[in-house]
């Protein structure tokens, strides 16, 4: 992924220095917008001599689109005034009140909002205003790209065009000729892709890369691993985990050891191949408690508890969910711990040992009233039914049935 970022700042920065171009269409999806603001914020915080307003709010028409960016365009220019004063210095020339009269044409006012903020740095320095709209959301194509085709230069540059870098979002599957854009001139595009396909090609160029570090090609297979077995390709996730596995023991990484062990176990898992799932989990055990990370032995634990009780051999379920109750509570993971309980029940349950189910379930229950997660109550009373039925105590029975009744149904 990290060759993606660095292709794209490269691309923003490119924009950004050179003179000649207005306007950088950059053409992602919605889930990429955050990429993009991202990347600019880095660029913002590494360019002091340069201004960056940045505007990330769903589009439902242009009125509004525009006026929300002015309120917001209004509160960064107060807080930069209030800043100029704290330090010492002349506050900005203040914000024209014309610019709030949402009865303006919204394209008239958003180049009036411009104008006005290319008017802000100072005329030394070599100082450069780049304004971007990058909405995530867009109800009105057409009125959108009608917006943004009021912003770029075609015969001649407007006055309040000068000195600004304009970027604005459009779709992936954006065409000039299929756009209000057809005939614009000094406009430039950009293709931004973090799709599953071009992440996957990202991290294959890094892990074939030798001239990055080892530990960042191992980190990029170690993706890929994951990657092929999620997608079902076993046989080459099989062969990647191995290099790694041998490439963490002659390192002595213990963590990453137990990681790639569990990973290779939980393909064996999905494979239906219990047994070897079971030697695999049980391998990444001794490396996991070496690591010191609670979290890594907590999730191979977890994994052997539920091969266990899937072969039936409900005893040592019993000690494994045992044991992961202990670990989710010290690393403060409440919810796993409510999860790990249940489990505890459930095996003990299946050797009829009610009584210690039933302690397993109410501590269960309290846990998930205390930190109020909901979604865990309806299963766990319903099992302390069954556990009061066999226990026999009517009472309690009574109670969890009354309660039962109230709560939704569980879901599919």
């Amino acid at each position: 992924m990290n060759d993606l970022i660095d292709r794209l700042t490269r691309e923003l920065r490119a924009f950004i220095e050179q003179r000649d171009d207005l306007l950088l269409l950059a053409s992602c999806t919605a889930q990429d917008t955050a990429i993009v603001l991202k990347v600019l914020r880095d660029l913002d915080r590494a360019s002091p001599s340069d201004y960056f307003l940045l505007f990330a709010d769903d589009f439902t028409d242009a009125a509004a689109f525009v006026d929300s960016a002015v309120r917001r365009f209004r509160e960064e220019h107060r807080l930069a005034c209030e800043s100029r004063v704290q330090e010492g210095e002349e506050p900005l020339p203040p914000f024209p009140t014309s610019l709030l009269d949402a009865r303006r044409a919204p394209a008239e006012r958003l180049h009036a909002a411009m104008d006005f903020a290319r008017s802000l740095p100072p005329p030394a320095g070599g100082h450069r205003l780049v304004w971007a709209m990058v909405p995530a959301q867009v109800a009105d194509w057409p009125a959108y790209l009608e917006l943004v085709s009021t912003c770029a230069p075609r015969q001649t540059i407007e006055p309040w065009m000068r000195g600004l870098r304009l970027i604005f979002r459009v779709d992936a599957g954006f065409a000039f000729g299929a756009s209000p854009l057809v005939d614009t001139e000094r406009t430039r595009l950009t293709r931004v892709d973090f799709g599953p396909s071009a992440l996957e090609g990202s991290l294959r160029r890094s892990a074939e890369d030798s001239r990055l570090p080892l530990a960042d090609r191992m980190q990029a297979l170690l993706s890929l691993a994951l990657l092929d077995a999620a997608h079902g390709r076993f046989l080459e996730a099989e062969r990647r985990f191995r290099v790694l596995l041998d490439h963490y023991r002659k390192t002595d990484q213990p963590m990453m050891q137990a990681v790639v062990m569990n990973g290779l176990g939980d393909m064996a898992h999905r494979q239906g191949d219990l047994a070897r799932a079971r030697y695999w989990f049980e391998c990444a055990v001794p490396p996991a408690v070496a690591s010191e990370q609670p979290v890594v032995l907590a999730t191979v634990v977890q994994n052997l508890a539920a091969i266990a009780y899937e072969q039936r051999r409900y005893a040592e379920a019993e000690e494994y969910y045992n044991g992961l109750v202990a670990l989710k509570h010290s690393v403060l993971d409440e919810d796993g711990k409510a999860m790990a309980l249940e489990w505890r029940g459930l095996s003990q349950e299946k050797q009829d040992a009610y009584d210690r189910a039933m302690l397993s379930w109410e501590e269960a229950e309290l846990l998930i009233r205390v930190f109020e997660l909901h979604h865990r109550l309806r299963p766990v009373l319903e099992h302390l039914r069954r556990a009061y039925r066999a226990l026999r105590l009517s009472d309690k029975l009574a109670t969890v049935e009354e309660e039962l009744r109230g709560q939704p149904a569980a879901k599919l």
